[in-house]
């Protein structure tokens, strides 16, 4: 049985969220390998790599966090149109985080 349209939006959003939190991980462990190499005078060439990797990921973070907004309004949007049975306590406690 395939999922259905609300399974396949909760866990969207889910993995979103998850997302969110491992590029916010992402961001904090990269600034802190950048300040290590800063403050061990590494090699330039690594170091203005590393910042590229930081940068990368920072810009990610509200990318991902529209996309969450996006991902949001429109569950809540299919569950206040909602006509079917299906369980609908995952969706809002989703809605409600």
């Amino acid at each position: 049985m395939s999922p259905s349209s609300l399974q396949i939006k909760v866990n969207a959003l889910k993995r979103l969220i998850k997302e969110e939190s491992l590029y916010q991980q992402e961001v904090a462990e990269q600034q802190h390998f950048v300040n290590q190499m800063k403050s061990n005078n590494a090699d330039e060439y690594e170091l203005k790599k590393q910042i590229q990797v930081l940068e990368e990921s920072q810009r990610m973070v509200p990318e991902v966090s529209e996309k969450i907004k996006k991902h949001k309004q429109a569950l809540i949007e299919y569950v206040e149109n909602y006509k079917g049975d299906e369980d609908l306590s995952a969706a809002k406690e989703l809605i409600s985080a």
